[in-house]
């Protein structure tokens, strides 16, 4: 059955009314939220805003009925908090609403597009609300009627909306027309990818995943080891360690981490010729250590995120080793020095992004007490001026 999502807000409109009738059961309780899907950084307005879809199951007391509701949140980048919600969906249990799925899928232009349950949805990027949907959809392409698939797993995103149709054929959809063009991906092992990040990638890393050891900092090479990483590193016959964003070994929970500098040389000669390689690993003196430290990545890279105005680095790391440890920042200077330090309200980071004068996390908090529930995920965004935090919740 083909259904228009804008009919969402009247299902809503009549489901409030039935409440309010005698005997009626009044509004249920609403569950936790359930974030489905990754979260997306949408512009609007000229500002950078987090976009997160979320699941909530609704029970009521005097019924059995249960109902799922998919919400859209919006952050504020600068501030963690929301700046506004859109209630998109709502589908009974009864309706296969225990199944049902969304999902961010990506940004084309001035629209967003999601998957909601049983078909695709362009939201626009400045209050979300829908703009075209299967009907918009299957209008501005009279030849997919009745060929628009119902399921997420026919669908990706590759700078527009891609669907594979009940005939076999693949199409590519972008605002504004949204007429449906060919696709060809650019090899099938690509286009597997982007079908597990449409449908299956929930948006999380993990810590490690944002961090290096080693590399250039302001013209010279800079490493973050133990004594052993370090020795290791420094054994760079081939010039391998000096090339791994890593080095070599990982002294694991326990590395307490410091500061190094080497010089570069050159290997022996090879058939293909010399490498550059480590020589002469040195402690820096008069730095810190760090628990599990590195230094957070430039994002999409695997090199050392360089700050500008003034010059710096920022290491992550955790403050111990037991269950009440934390993660923590520490921003250098061009000189390794200590600028400021702060500890965040995260034991893992599940994701990041950067500007040139702020970080927003997002990350998890696992309680002091082992038997308690894991908290809700937290938004942090870190000054990287004065290291001063905002987080969402507080």
């Amino acid at each position: 059955m083909k259904t228009a999502i804008k009919m969402v807000a009247s299902w809503a409109v009549v489901g409030a009314a039935l409440a309010a009738l005698p005997g009626c059961d009044p509004a249920g309780t609403l569950g936790p939220p359930v974030r489905y899907g990754p979260p997306g950084m949408v512009q609007g307005d000229g500002e950078d805003f987090l976009w997160a879809l979320f699941r909530l199951e609704e029970t009521r007391r005097y019924t059995s009925q249960i109902r799922y509701h998919f919400e859209l949140q919006v952050y504020d980048t600068r501030t963690t908090q929301r700046a506004w919600t859109r209630r998109l969906l709502t589908v009974p249990h009864d309706e296969g609403g225990h199944n049902a799925t969304a999902r961010l899928l990506g940004v084309d232009g001035a629209v967003v597009w999601l998957f909601l349950h049983t078909q695709p949805a362009a939201l626009s990027s400045a209050d979300g609300t829908v703009v075209a949907d299967r009907v918009r959809i299957e209008a501005a392409n009279p030849g997919l009627q009745g060929l628009v698939p119902s399921e997420l797993n026919f669908y990706a995103f590759d700078e527009g909306l891609v669907m594979t149709t009940a005939d076999a054929r693949r199409w590519r959809i972008n605002a504004p027309d949204f007429k449906a063009r060919p696709y060809t991906p650019a090899s099938e092992a690509r286009f597997r990818h982007l079908s597990y990040m449409a449908t299956q990638w929930n948006g999380g890393y993990q810590t490690k995943d944002f961090l290096v050891r080693q590399g250039r900092l302001w013209e010279r090479w800079i490493g973050l080891h133990t004594d052993k990483e370090a020795a290791d590193v420094g054994n760079d016959a081939f010039g391998d360690k000096l090339k791994s964003p890593m080095g070599a070994g990982d002294d694991g929970a326990l590395a307490r981490r410091r500061l190094w500098t080497a010089r570069i040389g050159k290997t022996r000669e090879f058939s293909e010729g010399r490498h550059d390689r480590l020589f002469d690993l040195t402690p820096l003196p008069g730095t810190a250590e760090y628990i599990q430290g590195g230094f957070l990545n430039q994002q999409g890279t695997k090199a050392p995120w360089l700050l500008s105005q003034p010059d710096g680095a920022l290491v992550l790391h955790r403050t111990r080793i037991d269950a009440q440890g934390r993660l923590a920042l520490a921003r250098l200077d061009n000189q390794l020095r200590e600028q400021w330090k702060t500890v965040l309200p995260c034991t893992e980071i599940n994701n990041r992004w950067q500007w040139p004068d702020r970080l927003l996390l997002l990350g998890k908090e696992e309680g002091a007490d082992v038997d308690a529930p894991r908290l809700p995920e937290r938004l942090v965004v870190v000054d990287l001026a004065t290291g001063q935090l905002q987080r969402n919740p507080p």
